[in-house]
């Protein structure tokens, strides 16, 4: 903007400015929701540049880093993927733009199919890794929920309510969900907290105890109470050593199923009235617990295998194909997800083997799995909240894309050109999803003419706005003050 006491041929300031406003205003670049995909992929913006390497740099880290970044409205998805495949040196950037949408959208499918499939699966088996891991497909269901609803939102453009655009909107969505999710997921780390200082088969062995103890008046349970002893707080211990027939065997042989009856046959013919109270206690018997977790454990193969193979897939062909880092975060996602499903069955399949003497422990492998993935999977959320927290902060951009914005900034106000400008008034930060650039430009003379000015501003705009990742560029235009 003009100082003050500028003048320009005798023209005051005002005037000047009057008369420049109309060619120095923001100019915006974000592809709509709607906008085809030829159309981005023709619109002059994909000019190698000197910033080329740092904003393919920047964007490849943050996929790398931040694995839930694949999750990105389609118009952003599209712009990100042309600029992708240009910096890539790959000139099929039609058949990328297909690879990278139909991969996107195979994976949002499947995070519908997997997210109903583990919640049938909880529903059943009642397991808390299971709970944890299905939170967590429901939450890659809500994030693209989300997203749609976003990017219909940045499809309609309103610029007199959104004078500045729309670009923060999907950011502090994504803020929002992935704070309620990281929050969902700390509530259930404390619950598996709880589930490893008690189990429920401690409250399924107090509840029988005390069900003896309340029944002293009853003569029929004589012989069961003069073993056991229950003090007033409540805790109940038996004492007898007093061993009688195991009436399980002739019941599970009588009424069991198939696993029951081969689990009958490694019972022990005499038990004391303490180890039958325990086994009954049990809300699953041995039997029952292994097929549930032989089923449990084949849904999640099903699910690790899927994402292992649409890992392969993406780093032996999509991503050398297109280039794509939204195409990165997704190969990064699913890997961290196959690794932890593997994990989660191995150490299940284990405990069940090399435990089964210890029914104690075995039980708090289910807890303590689950309470490691809960983890996981808020480091997961956290990364994603921390790097919106950024975006929306307007965190300066990386040297490098600085750098190289300079660079262009210096290619257009040379020596000769009617104005100058400096580092400090170049201003490069991060602004959602894209970068802003704001330059002063100060003229030279208070004898400049405006239209000079007018002209060196709409140049710079125009090659600012050539540069990749770019969300908006503003040129100001300054004159200098009388006397300077």
């Amino acid at each position: 903007m003009f100082g003050p006491a500028a003048s320009v041929g005798g023209i005051d300031s005002e005037s000047v400015t009057a008369v420049c406003a109309r060619t120095w205003f923001k100019t915006e670049r974000v592809p709509t929701a709607a906008m085809d995909a030829r159309e981005v992929a023709s619109q002059p913006l994909h000019r190698r540049t000197s910033v080329a390497e740092g904003a393919s740099h920047s964007r490849q880290s943050r996929a790398s880093r931040v694995q839930k970044s694949w999750i990105v409205e389609e118009g952003a998805a599209t712009r990100i993927s042309v600029e992708d495949a240009v910096q890539a040196g790959i000139q099929e950037q039609q058949e990328s733009l297909r690879i990278v949408r139909n991969t996107t959208r195979f994976a949002t499918v499947m995070c519908v199919v997997i997210a109903f499939t583990k919640i049938s699966i909880y529903m059943i088996t009642e397991a808390d890794v299971v709970r944890t891991s299905a939170l967590d497909s429901l939450g890659d269901l809500m994030a693209n929920m989300i997203t749609l609803y976003t990017g219909y939102r940045m499809s309609q453009v309103d610029p007199k309510r959104y004078p500045a655009g729309q670009g923060k909107f999907q950011s502090i969505g994504c803020l929002v969900f992935s704070t309620l999710m990281f929050a969902l997921m700390f509530g259930n780390a404390i619950s598996n907290l709880e589930g490893l200082v008690e189990s429920k088969d401690d409250v399924g062995f107090k509840a029988i105890s005390r069900f003896f103890d309340q029944t002293r008046t009853l003569p029929e349970f004589d012989a069961w109470q003069s073993d056991l002893i229950c003090e007033e707080a409540g805790e109940c211990i038996w004492k007898g050593e007093t061993k009688i027939v195991n009436p399980l065997i002739l019941y599970f042989k009588e009424n069991g199923t198939a696993d029951e009856k081969l689990m009958a046959d490694s019972m022990k013919d005499m038990v004391t009235r303490e180890e039958l109270v325990q086994t009954i206690s049990l809300y699953e018997n041995a039997a029952e617990k292994w097929a549930e977790l032989k089923m449990q454990n084949f849904f999640l193969g099903c699910c690790a295998s899927y994402k292992c193979c649409l890992w392969l897939f993406c780093i032996y062909y999509a991503i050398p194909k297109t280039g794509s880092s939204v195409l990165v975060a997704l190969a990064t996602d699913k890997r961290n997800d196959f690794m932890c499903t593997s994990f989660v069955i191995l150490v299940t399949f284990a405990a069940a083997y090399f435990l089964k003497d210890n029914q104690e422990l075995e039980d708090k492998v289910d807890p303590f799995v689950s309470l490691l993935l809960s983890f996981i999977i808020m480091y997961t959320w956290s990364q994603l909240m921390i790097e919106h927290i950024t975006l929306l902060s307007q965190e300066a951009s990386p040297a490098e894309f600085r750098a190289g914005v300079e660079a262009e900034v210096r290619g257009v106000v040379k020596e000769d050109s009617p104005c100058t400008v400096d580092s400090s008034d170049v201003k490069v930060y991060v602004s959602g999803l894209g970068h802003t650039v704001e330059v002063t430009l100060v003229a030279k003379s208070d004898k400049t003419s405006c239209a000079e000015l007018c002209l060196m501003a709409q140049v710079l705009r125009k090659r600012l706005m050539q540069l990749e990742d770019m969300e908006r560029a503003m040129v100001f235009m300054e004159m200098p003050q009388s006397g300077a």
